[in-house]
């Protein structure tokens, strides 16, 4: 198969509805996954994004009982009968009731579906019609034993239900939200990290919904963060007696690389006595942050002497943290404050 003939909407031209098909394919997301990559025209499926989610998300009824009820909403689900057919646009344009399989006996538990599906006689069997349904699954022996169902072909997940023994009513806990989104090309893809297509398109964009950022695909096939967000501040292993003043409003030692690659120091400590310009070692930072260095940083820290300074100094290869003492010693009890020491981490 090569060109396909005549193109959508050409003056006096004829064509199926896969062409149609074809031109929202062209309009919507790259999937993303390898998988995918040796059918050019396959897009990625799934609900239109809204307001917290909300389209074709499947919730238990207001009285619990063996029915799930799903909302209204788009989705876009692709043709896999075979590659190249197109992309079908489902609409339930309101509150759609659906009934659960009565559950089974005694150590019998099951995994069931609900799903938005395409059947096309065009491409397989004699329907042709969209449905949202529930695919009951095989019973096991125990919930974690208890399997997903055999899916339609052409469907897009929407949850996944989870049916114990006697069950007589779907509760809120027994439905998993699985859906998948799509959006145009160009859109701003939600989807958790664990899910995220790893092969994007460069400027491809997705939000990681559970990590709360952005990343893009880059031209090498790599991702990156489209906004860096600092790390969150984790304690400095100190040496020796070094230790947190323990005075109220006084953070412990911490650190942490912020949101345009710096590696800034915070919180507060004494404990240990440090002749005028002599030096201490501190402690290390956190081990999860030395790989993030990659240069010598140096700062300035202020002590509980008037006008006496420290120089902190953090290794970039080990991470420890060292102390040069100004024109006064320290004793034991003299504060060393950390707050706004910031190096360049990388």
């Amino acid at each position: 198969m090569a060109e396909i003939n005549p193109p959508a909407w050409m003056q006096a031209g004829s064509y199926p509805a896969r062409t149609d098909r074809l031109t929202i394919s062209s309009l919507l997301s790259y999937p993303g996954f390898l998988v995918d990559e040796s059918t050019p025209t396959r897009i990625r499926q799934g609900v239109k994004p809204s307001y917290q989610q909300q389209q074709l998300k499947v919730r238990a009824a207001p009285t619990p009982n063996m029915t799930v009820i799903v909302s209204a909403g788009f989705c876009f689900v692709d043709n896999h009968d075979s590659g190249g057919l197109g992309t079908y646009v489902c609409v339930n344009d309101a509150d759609r009731t659906l009934t659960v399989q009565p559950a089974g006996g005694a150590g019998q538990y099951r995994k069931d579906a609900v799903v938005a599906s395409v059947y096309d006689a065009e491409s397989a069997g004699s329907v042709s019609e969209w449905r949202l349904e529930v695919i009951q699954g095989t019973y096991a022996a125990s919930a974690g034993a208890a399997a997903r169902p055999s899916l339609p072909p052409n469907c897009a997940l929407l949850a996944d239900l989870s049916i114990g023994p006697s069950q007589t009513s779907i509760a809120a806990g027994n439905i998993a939200d699985v859906r998948n989104f799509s959006v145009a090309a160009g859109g701003i893809l939600p989807v958790p990290s664990g899910s995220a297509p790893n092969r994007l398109h460069p400027g491809q964009v997705l939000y990681l919904t559970n990590s709360d950022k952005f990343v893009y695909g880059k031209q090498d096939g790599t991702t990156a963060d489209m906004v860096p967000k600092s790390t969150a501040w984790t304690a400095i292993t100190l040496a020796g007696a070094w230790a947190g003043t323990g005075l109220a409003g006084d953070v412990a030692p911490c650190a942490r690389i912020t949101q345009d690659g710096s590696i800034e120091l915070g919180g507060t400590m004494r404990g240990v006595a440090v002749n005028a310009g002599g030096n201490a070692a501190v402690g290390t930072i956190p081990a999860a942050l030395i790989p993030s260095l990659a240069y010598l940083v140096r700062g300035v820290g202020a002590t509980g002497i008037t006008s006496n300074y420290v120089r902190i100094t953090i290794d970039p290869t080990s991470g420890a943290i060292s102390l040069t003492n100004g024109i006064t010693a320290l004793t034991s009890t003299t504060w060393v404050h950390l707050d706004g020491i910031v190096g360049r981490a990388y």
